[in-house]
């Protein structure tokens, strides 16, 4: 079965454990308490693969999830192209952090919600240049069919893409190659999203809408319902 879980959170404490055995030993001998633990928590690991009209796409996914906050990473190969997407949602996702990188180079976002219900605050920049910062109405966000199509109050279309160069493709397309796979919805613990929600201004389907039309996002795939 391709579908795991917790496993990786006891191996990374195993290793951080024997790298430390000796140091280990000189504690045990000074605490006095006698105490014991464990490490837990509610991740999740998954393997995707599945042919793109662009190559064949391999994917790695990891989450954690507490309470109301969640992240995701997601490794890929697309032929000879490595992908990386990260996304970070607090409290809800009424904040989204994001991270892209391929072909040597970043994109990373902050996405978050403001005090007018109908807009949303972006901060955007492409590896070290200056940062872009916009307020964009959520609908048009949620209208838009490209990254091109996103445009902020003033009337200036954010730079998703830098110098990155990342394999052509779209959230739909992977939704249509991945988004039934029994694995991802084991992984989505029952939550999968739809994606494509009606037009509206909620800010979790803006958030899911623009990290998903990123050139080079697979953050689709991990998208809660209701995104």
């Amino acid at each position: 079965m391709i579908f795991e879980r917790r496993d990786f959170l006891r191996s990374a404490a195993t290793g951080v454990a024997l790298g430390f055995a000796s140091r280990g030993a000189a504690l045990r001998q000074a605490s006095a308490g006698g105490a014991s633990g464990e490490l837990q928590g509610g991740s999740g690991f998954l393997q995707l693969e599945g042919r793109l009209k662009s190559g064949l796409l391999k994917l790695e996914a990891q989450d954690f999830v507490d309470r109301t906050d969640r992240s995701v990473i997601i490794r890929g190969k697309l032929d000879s192209t490595d992908l990386y997407s990260a996304m970070f949602c607090y409290k809800y996702d009424r904040t989204v952090f994001a991270l892209f990188h391929d072909t040597g180079h970043s994109t990373t976002l902050i996405f978050f919600d403001s005090d007018q219900p109908k807009i949303g605050r972006l901060v955007l920049w492409n590896d070290t240049e200056a940062p872009q910062t916009m307020s964009i109405d959520k609908s048009k966000i949620m209208e838009a069919k490209s990254p091109k199509d996103i445009v902020d109050m003033s009337g200036k279309v954010p730079d998703f893409l830098g110098k990155r160069k990342p394999p052509e493709f779209t959230w739909r397309e992977l939704e249509a190659v991945f988004g039934a796979n029994p694995a991802l919805l084991e992984f989505m613990r029952g939550k999968k999203s739809l994606h494509d929600p009606p037009p509206g201004n909620t800010f979790p389907d803006a958030a899911c809408r623009l990290l998903s039309l990123v050139p080079g996002s697979t953050l689709s795939l991990a998208w809660l319902g209701g995104g």
